[in-house]
């Protein structure tokens, strides 16, 4: 290996040293993107969790501006847990899920965890307030063990929401809902849950509107894998939720359940889970996920080479049609568009440093194809199945994913390094995956018939990892 960083990414949020997690507090605020995330700059040998802090002007080139929120008090002291960013007029408000481990002989799970739901602000998105502790366990409703946890708060007119994801006694998932007038002082309206047991957990909940349709996000943990669905252990998706607001008292409708049949999956791939949402200052609703997921039966080798480990997804946006929500990347991202190819879906292909944009067109949307990406990726349709596959040590125990899919009418490949991002019918279907080559040089080739068949470079680094 010609160079041991070979897999840090040039336009995907990597940490600069250790552990790198779940996105938090992603927003816009005063012009400024910012993007938090669960941080362990010294792991392995310190694995407690703060928030790490990335800016940007426009989605595409970031700066790190370091850490933003440690765990220093006595409702954070054993981590800085995931939250989210409420947005106001002239203030960025921070919610995040303060851990701590009692002593004694304890699971964790049913007794001695505290989950504090703590806030901090800001006024210039940089330096924050004291921290104030909002809602503790006494404040969480009867029926649940220790696992609350995943503030995510927003407006509605006047009225703060805010949504946590928890897991009952009889380890079920569940989301409850939270309401205030302050954003300081918080009530308990209900909680929603599906029609029959759907995972153990549900983390990273978020309830949001599109196209007059409201849905709600969440990472449902624990669900048995089929063929074509649910080969994550744990999930990241989105119910379609019909509950509506009371008109006359402004809280949410009491639920008895959801139906757990609706859930559809964010991403199909290896690597993707706890994704955030926000809107920006344009109106559009973005997603940014994580690129890794826990208790995953494959490997992570990055640390062991670099120092570093995990990264984000693309900030993608994201969009209803007819009931169902597509993702796609901001379209800021084509900007990093360099030199412009036009392969020939005979032969091999060569692209250095594996960093490119691919886009290809079937000449018909159910003809059969496969593209290869290194002899060792295949990304194959046989009319009825897309699937991703991997062979040999570059997918460090990846093996194959498979998705059912009725045509495919636009692909879409982007890699960086040591991640790739398959967006099929403009976000219809997407697969996110980690991959680890060997060289630089990566050869691509695909066989099938094509009417576009473009690639353009993406070698330009625009993660800039110093701070001010």
């Amino acid at each position: 290996m010609k160079n041991k960083d070979i897999w840090r990414c040039r336009f995907h949020l990597t940490p600069p040293t250790g552990w790198m997690n779940d996105p938090n507090g992603v927003c816009q605020y005063q012009g400024t993107y910012h993007v938090f995330f669960q941080y362990a700059p010294g792991y392995p040998a310190e694995d407690t969790k703060a928030w790490g802090h990335y800016t940007s002007p426009d989605l595409v080139h970031w700066n790190f501006e370091g850490t933003a929120l440690y765990p220093d008090t006595v409702y954070d002291r054993d981590g800085a847990y995931s939250g989210s960013a409420c947005i106001g007029h002239d203030t960025m408000e921070l919610y995040y899920t303060g851990n701590v481990k009692q002593e004694g002989p304890h699971d964790y799970t049913h007794s001695g965890r505290e989950s504090n739901t703590l806030r901090v602000t800001s006024r210039d998105g940089r330096h924050f307030s004291e921290k104030q502790c909002v809602l503790r366990n006494p404040d969480y409703p009867a029926g649940y063990t220790c696992h609350i946890r995943d503030p995510k708060v927003w407006k509605e007119e006047n009225r703060y929401k805010m949504v946590l994801g928890g897991r009952r006694n009889d380890d079920s998932g569940a989301v409850l809902i939270y309401e205030s007038e302050d954003g300081i002082r918080w009530s308990y309206s209900c909680d929603i849950t599906s029609n029959r047991p759907f995972g153990f957990m549900w983390e990273c909940p978020d309830i949001f509107e599109l196209d007059g349709r409201r849905f709600l996000a969440c990472c449902p943990q624990g669900i048995p894998a089929e063929d074509y669905r649910f080969q994550n252990y744990h999930l990241s998706g989105y119910f379609p939720f019909d509950a509506s607001a009371n008109t006359e008292s402004g809280t949410f409708v009491e639920r008895t359940g959801i139906d757990e049949t609706r859930f559809r999956e964010w991403d199909h791939g290896f690597d993707f889970y706890a994704p955030q949402t926000f809107v920006d200052e344009h109106g559009r609703r973005i997603l940014i996920g994580w690129a890794g997921l826990p208790d995953m039966p494959y490997q992570e080798p990055g640390l062991a080479q670099q120092n570093w480990i995990y990264q984000l997804t693309l900030p993608r946006v994201v969009t209803c049609r007819n009931g169902i929500l597509f993702q796609y990347p901001v379209p800021e991202l084509d900007q990093l568009h360099g030199r412009e190819y036009q392969p020939d879906s005979r032969d091999w292909f060569s692209v250095g440093l594996s960093c490119f944009d691919w886009q290809l067109t079937p000449e018909d949307a159910c003809t059969e194809f496969i593209i290869h990406i290194t002899k060792n990726i295949t990304f194959s349709y046989n009319g009825t199945v897309l699937s991703l596959t991997f062979y040999g040590k570059i997918g460090a125990g990846r093996t194959q994913r498979n998705v059912l899919c009725s045509h495919v009418e636009h692909i879409r490949i982007l890699a960086d390094c040591s991640i790739l991002e398959f967006y099929i019918n403009y976000g219809e279907i997407v697969m996110t995956t980690r991959f680890f080559p060997e060289h630089e040089e990566t050869g691509l080739r695909a066989e099938g018939a094509f009417t576009r068949n473009q690639l353009w470079d993406m070698n330009q680094t625009v993660v800039q990892l110093h701070t001010e």
